[in-house]
């Protein structure tokens, strides 16, 4: 079932959200003066890649830029500026496969915003704590699940025409839809619920939905990836600790295959670029477990400085780096820090401090 929420279609929050009053505007256009650009500051000369990683500092109402080439931070956008609070909580993102455009979900203000390539905000649509965001492969869907601090938030996925904005929802018939994935060829949408072992496939052509049932415990599924050949959907079980492998022969029908055991807190998986692996943040080990396609293995548990509740992962074009966003440490002087491995040796390579709590992330450019 899929129910239209009849609203006006990309209305502009700086015109929604501007501060009233002289003096309200004036603090904005300081804002912006600040910046350079709606919104933006803390730019950083040289030239620019086209490969840049936008990243959530979730709990400092934040977005940064970083090269992903230079590791430069080119940009920290302030939501403030947009008329959003300290608590507006930014929490994923997903980029348009042109780069022209990203959005970000705001978990604390209900919306999911639509930026330009600029970083200027051109616009939005409400949701009841929007969580996790993925694009189809075209760019012109997005969907949407809730987030997991919702206690008990509307059973309903949101789908969107990217153009205009306007959220469709549908009805996936479990409760705390969360983790999400797109398949490869555009048709069909998968969400995991938090609370029951249940994963919903939406079959975006016809609006039908279709339940697979998780065997094992009590999972509390967190987040899943489709490799990109269409075959393989991984998810993770947070409250069981497994990466549960699903195979997709029908991609309407995901079928249980494996599970395999990481440990504590298992967050955003990733296939890496050749899809041989899947890359999985433990947030309650502190480290990043590398599991083997082929196997259904874990080959390596990466841990070391900055590494402190890992949330996700995310691949450098060329596949040779994997940033990896991370929490800070209670009483830590230095930010959460955004983390740089070397694929290939699997060492730290760098770390960038960025700020408090940094979740979701989305990467502009292609191979």
């Amino acid at each position: 079932m899929i129910r239209r929420i009849r609203r006006a279609a990309a209305r502009l929050l700086r015109q929604e959200k501007a501060p009233a009053g002289p003096a309200g505007r004036l603090a904005a256009a300081a804002l912006l003066v600040a910046g350079g650009l709606s919104g933006v500051a803390a730019q950083q000369p040289g030239p620019v890649s086209e490969h840049l990683l936008y990243v959530c500092v979730q709990d400092d109402a934040a977005v940064a830029v970083v090269d992903m080439e230079s590791l430069a931070t080119l940009s920290v956008i302030r939501l403030d500026a947009f008329g959003f609070g300290p608590r507006a909580g930014p929490h994923d993102i997903a980029v348009a496969p042109d780069g022209r455009h990203w959005y970000v979900s705001l978990v604390g203000e209900h919306r999911v915003l639509r930026f330009d390539a600029e970083n200027s905000l051109v616009g939005s649509t409400e949701m009841e704590t929007p969580g996790m965001l993925r694009l189809a492969p075209g760019g012109d869907l997005l969907a949407v699940t809730r987030s997991m601090s919702a206690v008990d938030p509307p059973r309903w996925v949101g789908i969107a025409e990217t153009s205009g904005m306007v959220l469709d929802e549908v009805d996936v018939l479990f409760p705390r839809p969360h983790g999400l994935a797109i398949h490869p060829d555009g048709r069909f949408t998968y969400a995991a619920s938090l609370a029951t072992n249940q994963v919903g496939t939406i079959d975006l052509a016809s609006g039908r939905v279709g339940v697979t049932d998780v065997p094992g415990p009590p999972h509390a599924l967190v987040q899943m990836a489709v490799s990109a050949d269409g075959r393989t959907l991984v998810a993770t079980a947070e409250l069981s600790g497994e990466l549960l492998v699903f195979g997709l022969e029908d991609p309407s029908a995901p079928t249980p295959v494996a599970s395999v055991p990481l440990g504590a807190r298992p967050f955003d998986p990733v296939f890496s670029p050749n899809g041989a692996s899947v890359w999985i943040p433990l947030k309650g080990a502190d480290e990043v477990a590398v599991v083997e396609r082929a196997t259904w293995t874990v080959s390596a548990r990466i841990a070391g400085e900055g590494i402190y509740e890992p949330h996700a992962v995310e691949f450098s074009p060329d596949g040779r780096r994997a940033f990896v966003t991370n929490s800070a440490p209670p009483g830590a002087e230095v930010p959460a820090r955004l983390v740089v491995i070397d694929t290939r040796t699997r060492e730290l390579e760098t770390a960038l401090p960025l700020g408090s709590n940094l979740t979701g992330m989305g990467r502009r450019g292609a191979s």
